[in-house]
């Protein structure tokens, strides 16, 4: 750990809760000249040193540390005096040759910080408050699974909380919900970025500014300001009490613009972080150049910490395509080979790796690096067409399995949407020749998720669900905001929604469906049958499985080995508007019990299957998941 493992940014030193000095450090790495000739540090704690709060021409003075041995670059760095306890806010003044004789200084942020500052992009430091001995994050309850065997809740910390927190840190509030999460079936939280950005406005947490820094607007309790990172570290802790997965969105292609190394230089385009772009560019964003192997160093580092510190249990990396280029082993392959190899040497297992590698390639990349899962837009875009268009095609049950692509211990994160997209149930409430309606508004059809929502924790893929989902948010965004920034907007969740006439029956049936995926090992294998299914196939095949575009039906089965014998579930789904009775064929003679039947109170059903075939009841919009054990 380059930066971790050398104090870069500002610590503490000693461990004294009531105060003490503070150390802040710099690493220029080796390479481009940054031509600075001194470095001085201000900020609102000058005051306790007997000067004046954010002083730049009377703050500490940072020298040039002289070591010997390797390193990778140059440190400058400096020693204050003692600060008492508290959150302190701080930026460091940079002087440059400016090539002519003379000189020019800017003042810069610290790239390496821990926490941001509460204003004006300054960076923080805490002095006493809790010890990390006290918060050390407690491991999962019954160990990290396996990827496969979870299903997977898309937060939005701030759009979580913002209905109920008051004037409490988002971090601490995300924790009231915990156990409703959990009660409703879902054992992973993939938690859209907290890493610190550049403003104290609403933002999503993808132009990355402070990598090693938790987001202050995330962090911050006027009650409490020595306490951020522990916050982060106690949710975590609260996740794994509960067995939920905590799975951190690493954004590594690209930052902002401003992010503060490009200013330690005197000219920004000499950072070895972000002289050029690696692959691909992403506009309006800095990218981060990977040929640069310090880059690497950097987030490597960055995983690294997030890991030991912070105890989580994955990964998603945001945008890969922008850092993967074929037989190149440098960016997503080296970054996704470090991590693998530090959770050996940990001597832990199942820490998942999901590439948002929205591509072809997605497959082979996932199979040919080590990464565990790639975010699968398949489904989404046959759930979102078959809403606007009023039915499903062909196409739709290869959806299902694209695990057939992957290698063994790897599997496709599936979903209806996600925070990049408006919500389900505002698709389907909405549909072709509605645009112009004024009473197409909302309800008009938010039971034509149903179907899907089965579709989708039956397929071979570990399911996503983005938050509001489970209840039936109708929050719209916009595909291409034209640069407006509308699509980077607060959309709080509305609580009071879990329980009124659409959001119970959408949370009911979300919380079975996710629940049935942990109790029965079949809705979590590999196995499916059809395992594929051509374009030109409109009705079932011989079998009488498949699609049956015509009728709106879509029959499959999934199976898996169990004690004693296999688990075998025959899903029916019903996209048309009509109930249907249909001919299903069944692998095996006995009674077939439907597991979504009865769970709202409604009655229960089964069919006695006495030969191939039997006529199956499925209401419209809906489905039915047949199960039986048959003995080996």
């Amino acid at each position: 750990m380059v930066f971790m493992a050398n104090r870069c940014g500002a610590w503490q030193v000693g461990d004294d809760i009531d105060g003490g000095p503070v150390e802040f450090r710099i690493l220029f790495p080796h390479g481009a000249d940054p031509q600075v000739t001194a470095i001085r540090v201000a900020g609102d704690f000058q005051h306790h040193l007997g000067g004046q709060d954010w002083d730049f021409a009377g703050g500490p003075v940072l020298t040039v540390e002289q070591r010997t041995g390797d390193q990778p670059g140059t440190f400058w760095s400096v020693r204050t005096g003692d600060l008492p306890a508290g959150f302190h806010q701080y930026k460091y003044l940079v002087e440059f040759d400016d090539g002519a004789g003379g000189r020019f200084t800017r003042i810069v942020t610290d790239p390496c910080a821990r926490y941001g500052g509460g204003e004006h992009a300054n960076s923080g430091v805490v002095v006493g408050g809790s010890r990390p001995a006290d918060n050390v994050v407690r491991p999962l309850v019954g160990g990290r699974r396996p990827l496969e065997e979870l299903t997977v809740y898309e937060l939005m910390i701030d759009d979580f909380t913002s209905e109920y927190r008051r004037g409490r840190a988002p971090l601490d509030a995300v924790v009231d919900r915990l156990d409703d999460l959990r009660g409703a079936g879902f054992t992973a939280i993939e938690f859209m970025p907290w890493t610190a950005w550049k403003t104290a406005e609403f933002d999503w947490g993808y132009e990355p500014y402070q990598y090693f820094s938790v987001e202050t607007r995330y962090a911050d309790d006027v009650l409490g300001p020595a306490e951020k990172l522990s916050r982060l570290k106690r949710l975590i802790s609260e996740c794994h009490d509960r067995g939920i997965h905590v799975i951190m969105d690493g954004v590594f292609n690209h930052v902002s613009v401003e992010f503060p190394y490009r200013h330690l230089y005197r000219n920004p385009d000499d950072c070895p972080f972000t002289r050029r772009t690696f692959v691909k560019a992403f506009p309006g964003l800095q990218d981060l150049d990977f040929a640069e192997p310090i880059t690497g160093e950097l987030v490597r580092d960055v995983c690294r910490y997030w890991i030991e510190v912070f105890g989580i249990d994955g990964i998603r990396f945001d945008n890969t395509v922008n850092f993967y280029a074929p037989g190149d082993l440098r960016g997503l392959p080296e970054i996704l080979a470090s991590v693998r190899d530090l959770i050996h040497d940990r001597g832990e297992d199942n820490f998942s790796l999901t590439l948002e590698h929205l591509d072809v390639s997605a497959v082979t990349v996932t199979n040919t690096t080590a990464a565990t899962s790639y975010w699968d837009d398949s489904l989404h875009q046959r759930t979102w067409d078959a809403l606007w268009s009023g039915g499903i095609d062909s196409s739709f049950l290869n959806a299902l399995n694209t695990r057939r692509f992957l290698a063994d211990g790897k599997v496709p994160t599936l979903y209806l949407s996600n925070h990049d997209h408006s919500h389900v149930a505002w698709r389907a409430a909405r549909r072709e020749g509605d645009a112009g309606r004024r009473d197409a508004g909302a309800f008009s059809g938010w039971w034509r998720v149903q179907p899907f929502l089965i579709a989708l924790f039956t397929s071979t893929a570990v399911p996503l669900v983005p938050n509001g989902q489970e209840f039936g948010e109708e929050h719209r965004l916009p595909e291409d905001d034209q640069g407006s920034g509308r699509r980077v907007s607060a959309r709080p969740l509305h609580w009071k929604q879990r329980t009124d006439r659409i959001g119970a029956p959408t949370l009911a049936l979300h919380t079975r469906l996710a629940r049935l995926r942990e109790q029965h090992p079949a809705m979590r294998s590999a196995l499916m049958y059809p395992h594929e299914w051509q374009p030109w196939q409109t009705r079932f095949n011989p079998v009488g499985v498949g699609v049956d575009v015509e009728r709106q039906l879509v029959i499959h089965h999934r199976w898996a080995p169990v004690a004693g014998g296999v688990e075998n579930l025959v899903v029916v789904l019903n996209f048309s508007e009509a109930d249907q009775q249909v001919e299903v064929p069944f692998p095996t003679s006995g009674r077939w019990d439907d597991l979504l039947a009865g769970f709202d109170g409604g009655p229960g059903y089964s069919v006695g299957v006495a030969g191939p075939r039997a006529m199956v009841d499925v209401g419209s919009h809906w489905g039915r998941i047949l199960h039986r054990v048959n003995p080996a």
